[in-house]
């Protein structure tokens, strides 16, 4: 029985990463099902067995998306012990992910933009890991000690926003200046 749920966890694997590498590249709307198959390598029927429509897939890209991707926020977040460096760190952290993916933008956002608001279950996980973002900050702008020259709130959205207006102008103009810039702002703020 292991062995087939190994299997079968396999083929669930090589659908995702198929998925996310297309999805990521191309986008979602142009991505096609026998697209995602032949490239995959699988039968049309292991698709299927996995995830019955396009958008399920999508869904299940997403929720495994934001478990990996928190992780490795979390991991680069926690080796700084400072406080303060912490919230440096996440500028650091978006900015390594720009360069790694060739200032493709934040998959979330690109998600969002082409398949939000079709379906209510795609915009939810986009939202789930958005939110779970801002938490974070806000948990870390709670325990940084920063200035009060704004109030937690106030920092916690301003580095949430910078954080996303940073990728989005990376993805536009294929550098991270904006990033640095909203890094070094941050830092006389906290």
């Amino acid at each position: 029985m292991l062995v087939v749920k190994k299997r079968g966890q396999d083929v669930v694997n090589k659908i995702l990463d198929t998925a996310a590498r297309l999805f990521f590249q191309q986008g979602y709307n142009v991505t096609g099902i026998n697209q995602i198959i032949e490239e995959a390598d699988i039968a049309k029927a292991s698709l299927y067995k996995h995830f019955e429509s396009k958008t399920d897939l999508l869904v299940a890209y997403l929720q495994r998306l934001h478990k990996r991707w928190f992780e490795q926020l979390e991991a680069d977040v926690n080796k700084v012990a400072d406080p303060k460096k912490k919230l440096l760190t996440l500028f650091d952290y978006h900015r390594e992910r720009q360069l790694q993916n060739g200032y493709g933008g934040c998959r979330f956002i690109k998600a969002n933009d082409e398949a939000g608001m079709s379906d209510e279950r795609v915009l939810k996980e986009i939202q789930k890991a958005k939110l779970h973002l801002k938490n974070f900050i806000k948990k870390s702008v709670v325990n940084s000690g920063h200035q009060k020259l704004l109030t937690d709130r106030e920092l916690t959205e301003l580095i949430f926003m910078m954080l996303d207006g940073g990728i989005v102008a990376a993805s536009i103009f294929k550098h991270a200046d904006d990033l640095q810039s909203a890094k070094a702002i941050v830092r006389k703020l906290i």
